[in-house]
């Protein structure tokens, strides 16, 4: 059975992070575009009409109250699947991340892999996979 490529969206302000997960992505079999900030992000979801599988973010992003990306994401797609990279562990940003309809977070340290595997469960199972590698 085949299935179209996966398109994930990352979100992070440091360019060497977006350029390892996209890669990662890559090699996984998933379809990524980059972006430092937010807003284009945004921008990018609202122009493809919301047809984004993930969207992977860092935790400054996420709780931006400004932007309200996860909050604007879910808004046009509601499917799409939002995994927040995370530094901190502080049990009131993870509240106001979950709130705004983060699905997953990822505290780092993590590999990239770690990301991506963690990643492609959240899609499969949006989509009722019963085993990841029949998404990639």
């Amino acid at each position: 059975m085949s299935f179209q490529k996966p398109t994930v969206f990352i979100v992070h302000n440091n360019e060497d992070v977006n350029t390892l997960l996209a890669g990662t992505f890559w090699l996984k079999g998933l379809k990524s575009s980059k972006f430092t900030d937010g807003k284009e992000c945004l921008k990018r979801v609202r122009e493809i009409d919301g047809n984004v599988d993930a969207l992977v973010i860092n935790q400054e992003t996420a709780l931006d109250n400004d932007l309200m990306l996860i909050v604007n994401m879910k808004r046009i797609n509601p499917n799409a699947k939002v995994l927040v990279i995370a530094a901190t562990d502080e049990e009131a940003d993870e509240t106001k991340m979950y709130e705004y309809g983060a699905d997953e977070i990822a505290l780092i340290p993590l590999s990239p892999i770690d990301i991506t595997d963690k990643l492609i469960l959240l899609i499969s199972k949006s989509k009722g996979l019963e085993r990841q590698n029949d998404l990639v």
